[in-house]
């Protein structure tokens, strides 16, 4: 392609491509500002695991918008108590509002920050817990499912089954049946 082709390209009203990338959204967030300013030819101390799984993230768009708010609350979620998982409503709440985060994503997080209260649920998981049915896509209808499969692995899980790890468990335990994912 020659220059003037690819300048036909631009949107109507925008002279340049620089003018163009400024006005696209995804290219101005903290994020891209962060990647963009990595500079590693003079600064290769930036070079790290956590800029590599940025750029991932970014590339693949599902890096999550978590504020600073928020992610300072999520330390609470790691007080909370074995079975007291509905203090941790208005903090899943805030995260499903954050921009790449779903229900899987929201629940993992909240795993991660205190295994002992919460494990991930995804459509294996709730499968294998709570039966055929739809997760609810509503943030607080999801909130009352994810609770219940909470409630429901509680009485499942002890005497040789550890809570802290069976989320990962009952995904293999879904997989071993050979159910197909939507079926």
């Amino acid at each position: 392609m020659k220059r003037c082709d690819l300048d036909k390209a631009l949107p109507e009203g925008i002279r340049s491509f620089d003018e163009w990338e400024a006005k696209i959204p995804k290219y101005q967030t903290p994020l891209m500002k962060r990647l963009d300013s990595l500079d590693l030819g003079s600064r290769p101390e930036n070079w790290t695991r956590a800029a590599l799984y940025e750029i991932v993230l970014w590339e693949l768009n599902r890096y999550p918008e978590i504020d600073d708010t928020l992610f300072r609350d999520l330390a609470g979620a790691a007080k909370i108590a074995p079975g007291k998982h509905r203090e941790g409503k208005e903090l899943f709440l805030r995260l499903l509002g954050c921009r790449n985060v779903g229900l899987t994503m929201a629940t993992a997080i909240l795993r991660f920050v205190n295994p002992g209260t919460f494990q991930t649920l995804n459509a294996r998981n709730g499968f294998v817990v709570l039966g055929a049915g739809e997760i609810p896509s509503r943030p607080e209808e999801a909130a009352d499912y994810y609770f219940r499969y909470l409630d429901e692995l509680r009485k499942l899980t002890g005497d040789g089954f550890d809570f802290r790890f069976a989320d990962r468990l009952l995904y293999q335990v879904d997989k071993a049946t050979g159910r197909k994912l939507g079926s």
